[in-house]
This record gives structure tokens, C-alpha cells and sequence, in this order.
């Protein structure tokens, strides 16, 4: 009936924008709730704080690449103010003379000092690691080698990926027939100030296709890359305006006001690089039909399990397991965070396993009762008729439900004044005379 009235609304060219504009409501209400069940400010702010003790060793590892690789030696420097100048709000020109001095001692240190600093990197990339991996519902981990290599390649590929795009353009900068047209369009100025959008999205783009353990959309991560790199330049002058302005911050902290101020902006960087990841997701996952069905449903029910291990019990004929994606197009009409948990559920209790983010049964089904799965969830039995689909797995169930639910009320057809006015305990023989 939804789809039959979604499509009515897609056939007519007169409706055509106003179901566009529909159907963008109902996926920036699934984007929130999601980035909302997930708790993405507070994994923000936990990755600020970790940020903040990290920024050093990362520096550290990310500018000493540089000096190993003898072709961007000479970018060092220039990638140094490239980055402060350009995804850091200019409200304080000593963070950057900070961070560079402590990056210069941090080279020093001895073999001891250099191990505690690259944990504490591996730290931070763990929790981002565990925070990407929960926004695509992956709950199987990569093993040790392959979390180090994913670490190691995300830590190298911004730092390679700037470095290049550096000397890419100054290699065409540098070509004779450019320079003439440069002398008469500012190429190099254009050039130069398009360069930080384009390498915050192909970064943003890598970081969500490599860091989450499963398979993610090319075109999807570019997409979310871009929205987070408008959302992060647009951040980026807002937040250098607001502090140029309003120097409260200054007055009140005094010296140490950079800190602040430092933690602040670190903080809604993550914020938006958490969105852009549900972004990433959420163009996968939506379904406008679900959303609808789903707008006045509070939770999975009892016949959504049935739906689950039906599609299951089929995989499993054909010796294979399932993923999210494929459980959603075996029209399971639920929201994926909703079947996350459900499967969850049935995990905790040795009914279904996961491997590598697909699902499989391990539990005989021949050998367990409906009442068994009655007692593991915690969902009552359907009732009226509105709570049993249109489809054959209803219709059976409710079949079966029938004399269930005339015995049941046979034993619970008591006045609940009654049965609370039984002061002297239970009266066992009424109890059973009713019954």
C-alpha cells in the first residue's frame, strides 16, 4: 500500500518536487535519529579529549613521513602552513608554533618516549576504529595486523595525499605554457585556494570507505566526503569569525585562552566528521517506505523475528549467510539499527552468529518451539488484528495465536480489584475453581 502510494506520487511530473522534498524529510529524520541513537556528540567529545593528547605524536608521524621521503622533503615546511592556514581558524597563530615545538622535542625522545607516544596515536585511531564501526553496525573486528595496517595508511595517506597535490601543482605551475596563462588568470592564486576542499574530500572519502570493516559505497563515501568538506570549510571561517568578534574567551582565561579555544574546535571538527560518516551510511540504508511504515512503530515485534530467521533458514539452504544489506532486501520492514539489535538479541542467547558482518543461523530451528523464542524476547505476542502484516508468515502465526490467546483469557479473566483484594494471600482453590 506504501510503495503502490509512493510510486502514484513519482509517476505525476506535478508532484515530482514535492516528493523530492518528501522524501529528503523523511532522510534527514532517519539521519538524525540515527546519528542520535549512535550518541555522536558524546563520541565527539570523547575524541576531542583524546584528539588533545594525541595531536602530538600524530604530528610527529605524519611530518616525519616527509622527511624520510626525500621527493617531499622540501613540501615540509609548506605543508606545515598549508594545514594551520587552512583547517585551523586563524584566532591564534601560537598553535601552531606550539605544536611544531612539540613535535621538535618529540623527536628527540628516546626509544621508550617514542613507544608511548605512537600508543598513544594507536589509541586514538582505535577509538575511531570502534566509532566508524559501530556507525555501520560491524560488530566482527579486524584482526591486530589488519586494525595496524588501516592505522598506518590512514596516518600516511592525508600527509601523502597533500604532499602530492602540492607538487602536482607546482609542477604545472611551473610548466611554460602555463605561466603565461597564469600571469593573466591568478592560476596559482585559484589554484591554491581550491586545493584544501579538494584534499579534505578525497581525505574524508578515503577515511569512510577504508576505516569501517565491511564494504562501503565509492560513490556514497565521496558523497558524504564532500558534504563533510562544505560543512568543515563553512565551520572553519564561522568559528575564526566568532572568536575574531566575540573575545570573551581571552578575557576570562587570559594566556592560556588557546586551550580552550583549541579543544572547542577540535571538538566540532569531529562533530561533523562523525555526520558526514552517518551521512555515508544513511545513503546506503535509506529506505523511504520504511521510514513511512515505520514513523508510528516504537520496535521490532515478535513477527520481525519470525521475518529475520525465515530469510535466514533460507540462506542457510543455500549455504550461505547474510548481511545488513541483504536482510533489508529481503524486505524486512525494519530500520537497520532496529534489526542490528534484534539479531543482537538472538546472538546474546546462541540462536544466530556473525562472521566477517554476515549473519547465520546456529541453532537447529527444528529442535526449538515458538514458546522458546517467546521467552528470549522482549516482545509480547500479537493481539489485535492491525498487529498481524498482510503476508503468509502473519497469516500463520495468527492461526496459531488463536486458541493461545482464548485460553489465556479464560485464565486471566479475573477483575483486577479482585485480584489485588486478596489481602490474606493467595486463595488457591478460587484460583483454581476459576481456572
Amino acid at each position: 500500500m506504501i510503495k503502490k502510494s509512493i510510486n502514484e506520487i513519482q509517476k505525476s511530473s506535478v508532484n515530482h518536487i514535492k516528493f523530492g522534498l518528501i522524501k529528503a524529510f523523511y532522510f534527514c529524520r532517519f539521519l538524525l535519529r540515527h546519528f542520535h541513537d549512535l550518541r555522536g556528540m558524546q563520541t565527539a567529545s570523547s575524541l576531542a579529549y583524546e584528539t588533545l593528547f594525541s595531536i602530538v605524536p600524530l604530528v610527529t608521524i605524519m611530518f616525519g613521513l616527509f622527511v624520510k621521503i626525500s621527493v617531499l622533503h622540501e613540501f615540509s615546511g609548506i605543508m606545515q602552513d598549508f594545514l594551520f592556514n587552512n583547517f585551523v581558524p586563524e584566532f591564534d597563530l601560537s598553535i601552531q608554533k606550539y605544536i611544531g615545538e612539540f613535535s621538535a622535542k618529540a623527536s628527540e625522545l628516546t626509544i621508550t618516549g617514542i613507544m608511548v607516544l605512537v600508543l598513544i596515536a594507536l589509541m586514538l585511531m582505535a577509538t575511531i576504529d570502534n566509532a566508524f564501526n559501530r556507525i555501520w553496525l560491524v560488530e566482527n573486528k579486524r584482526s591486530l595486523v589488519g586494525r595496524l595496517l588501516m592505522y598506518w595508511a590512514v596516518l600516511t595517506m592525508g600527509p601523502l595525499l597533500i604532499g602530492v597535490s602540492l607538487a602536482c601543482t607546482s609542477y604545472v605551475l611551473s610548466l611554460p605554457v602555463v605561466i603565461d596563462v597564469e600571469a593573466s588568470f591568478d592560476l596559482q592564486s585559484r589554484l591554491f585556494n581550491g586545493l584544501p576542499f579538494f584534499t579534505t574530500t578525497i581525505a574524508f572519502t578515503l577515511l569512510y570507505v577504508l576505516v569501517p570493516n565491511c564494504d562501503v559505497s565509492k560513490k556514497h563515501a565521496f558523497l558524504g566526503g564532500f558534504i563533510c568538506a562544505v560543512l568543515f570549510e563553512f565551520a572553519n571561517h564561522a568559528f575564526g569569525i566568532y572568536v575574531k568578534e566575540m573575545p570573551s574567551y581571552e578575557n576570562i582565561y587570559g594566556a592560556i585562552a588557546i586551550v580552550p579555544l583549541f579543544l572547542i574546535w577540535i571538538y566540532i571538527s569531529w562533530i561533523i566528521v562523525l555526520f558526514g560518516a552517518h551521512i555515508t551510511f544513511c545513503l546506503s540504508s535509506f529506505r523511504m517506505e520504511d521510514e513511512i511504515e515505520n514513523q508510528s512503530k516504537k520496535g521490532w515485534t515478535f513477527i520481525d523475528a519470525l521475518q529475520v530467521l525465515r530469510h535466514l533458514v533460507e540462506a542457510q539452504k543455500d549455504g550461505h549467510a547474510l548481511s545488513m544489506s541483504q536482510l533489508k532486501k529481503g524486505l524486512v520492514s525494519l530500520p537497520y539499527y532496529q534489526i542490528n539489535d534484534l539479531l543482537e538479541l538472538l546472538k546474546k542467547h546462541k540462536w544466530v552468529n556473525e562472521n566477517d558482518g554476515s549473519w547465520l543461523l546456529s541453532k537447529d530451528l527444528g529442535k526449538v518451539f515458538l514458546f522458546d523464542l517467546h521467552k528470549i524476547l522482549p516482545v509480547r505476542l500479537p493481539i489485535t488484528s492491525s498487529e498481524f502484516k498482510n503476508n503468509q508468515l502473519s497469516s500463520k502465526m495468527k492461526l496459531y495465536l488463536s486458541d493461545y490467546h482464548k485460553q489465556a483469557e479464560g485464565h486471566l479473566s479475573v477483575s483486577i480489584k479482585d485480584f489485588l483484594n486478596e489481602n490474606d494471600g493467595l486463595n488457591l482453590t478460587d484460583i483454581q475453581t476459576h481456572t
